[in-house]
């Protein structure tokens, strides 16, 4: 599982942290009629394996307000996090696939239910350019030069659906949650690329102090933020980010050393098992990584067994 799926999924699995996150983002007119402190998180994946490299999803049941026992009538929060930089324009295609199998397995466990629970397909996308793909179904269909009182009369015929696509990129840092763990985890998914992230992050550092306040769940979630910025950014180095969580405690910043050699030992596994499969390119591909990641010359010659010289060589 890479570093977006792991931040997204420890954090959002919260029931907690993924109610904030509705709060803000889905409409008020739907919120406020849900009983949003009873949502459950539902197991499961509906995700094609095809695509898990760039999507991660999680399901949400909620139910309706004034509902007592067991058999009450909910919404299905369907969250797929878009984590590539391009925009996927089958996005609607690929919801409205992933909810009817939602559905067929909602279907199989209530056999005596003639009705289905409603989905509410939200995508969290934080991608470099805008969302420029279509939102709906029937966007889709090739209907181009049809008379449009043609298109009319077929309309209603045709299947639709319309995801709600909550943009990061779009949405200003002060408007984000509150909740100190859905805040910054959306801001490094926000800024987590940029060259000067940690100037970004640095204006809510009082974000990351709440986090650590949390003690040994505070911790494992501070973990993963660091794991993620050093994976994600290349211009974010280790030395760096120690000064930065260093007002943070002791514990805190000393993580960036420890997973910094945890990351190199496993790309250096990770690039040796392909460097023997796929030979030289594959070594200095790994040389590079490991160089970025801060690694001396002299170490990742020794690593990859690449003459010093060469290796010196992708410095410049």
């Amino acid at each position: 599982m890479g570093s977006h799926d792991k931040l997204f999924k420890a954090v959002f699995s919260e029931p907690a942290n993924a109610i904030a996150h509705f709060e803000r983002f889905l409409p008020a007119e739907l919120t406020t009629t849900l009983d949003m402190g009873r949502a459950r998180l539902v197991p499961g994946s509906f995700v094609d394996e095809a695509f898990s490299e760039r999507h991660t999803d999680l399901l949400y049941s909620v139910p309706w307000q004034h509902q007592a026992g067991d058999d009450v009538r909910r919404v299905l929060v369907y969250v797929l996090f878009e984590h590539q930089s391009s925009v996927d324009w089958k996005m609607t295609f690929r919801m409205a696939a992933y909810s009817v199998r939602i559905w067929d397995r909602w279907m199989r466990k209530h056999p005596d239910r003639r009705l289905l629970p409603p989905i509410l397909p939200l995508v969290l996308y934080h991608g470099e350019q805008g969302w420029t793909a279509a939102t709906e179904l029937q966007e889709l269909l090739d209907l181009e030069g049809v008379e449009p009182s043609a298109v009319d009369a077929l309309r209603p015929y045709l299947p639709n659906l319309r995801i709600l696509v909550n943009e990061l990129g779009k949405v200003p840092d002060e408007m984000l949650p509150r909740v100190p763990v859905v805040q910054q985890t959306l801001l490094l998914f926000k800024w987590g690329r940029h060259p000067d992230m940690l100037e970004y992050l640095r204006a809510w550092q009082d974000g990351l102090r709440a986090v650590a306040d949390q003690d040994m769940p505070g911790l494992r979630i501070l973990r993963l933020f660091v794991q993620y910025m050093l994976q994600v950014n290349d211009h974010v180095t280790e030395a760096a980010l120690m000064d930065f969580l260093a007002p943070l405690g002791e514990d805190v910043k000393e993580l960036p050393m420890s997973i910094g050699q945890q990351l190199r030992e496993e790309g250096l596994k990770e690039g040796l098992q392909k460097g023997l499969q796929e030979g030289r390119e594959a070594l200095l591909q790994t040389a590079r990584r490991l160089l970025a990641r801060g690694m001396a010359p002299a170490e990742v010659a020794e690593a990859t067994a690449l003459p010093l010289e060469e290796v010196q060589a992708l410095t410049h």
